[in-house]
């Protein structure tokens, strides 16, 4: 399934591909990106890319999830990812999950994404509901979900296991009728 390219000012959303793979490489390799995404393997090959386009694509084949490269307009360059996973379609929601690289953090553009992608799920899918989980010790990221509208739901405790120990997960949530596009 070709997906369709979501204009912001300063970003756009758009389909991941191959030749995307050195940028997504590059940025992903960071150990402060890999930090806060448990999934995400470190370092960050090239291989580890390559691989990854090829499960998104074929997730969205198969409309089990949805993921954007972030496309920096100044330079086309793909800084980070925003998608959707986890898709319910019986239950109409989704959990969004997004990562940029750190040169790009703190400017404005996860905000601009996360904007688009609600619009997306919500006008365009016609979901109910988007979902987050943020690490306790990511406040940067648990801010950018308030700012975007997300209510605080619950705390997953000691869910994942990091550096020694383990890390409680907060959960985020926004219904379609609380969404302002504005």
């Amino acid at each position: 399934m070709a997906l369709p390219t979501l204009k912001g000012d300063f970003i756009n959303l758009r389909q991941i591909r191959r030749s995307d793979a050195e940028s997504i490489q590059r940025h992903a390799n960071d150990p402060d990106v890999a930090y806060f995404l448990p999934l995400m393997p470190h370092p960050y090959s090239l291989d580890d890319a390559f691989s990854w386009i090829n499960t998104t694509h074929r997730l969205a084949r198969k409309r089990e999830g949805y993921h954007f490269g972030i496309e920096l307009k100044e330079t086309r360059e793909v800084i980070g990812v925003i998608g959707l996973k986890c898709l319910n379609w019986k239950d109409s929601n989704s959990e969004v999950g997004y990562w940029l690289g750190r040169q790009f953090w703190r400017r404005g553009f996860v905000f601009e994404a996360v904007r688009l992608i609600l619009g997306y799920s919500f006008n365009d899918l016609n979901l109910n509901r988007i979902w987050a989980i943020v690490h306790e010790t990511n406040p940067s990221s648990a801010r950018l979900l308030a700012k975007s509208g997300f209510t605080r739901e619950g705390v997953w405790r000691k869910a994942f296991r990091r550096d020694n120990g383990f890390v409680d997960i907060i959960s985020y949530g926004l219904l379609k009728e609380e969404f302002n596009q504005s």
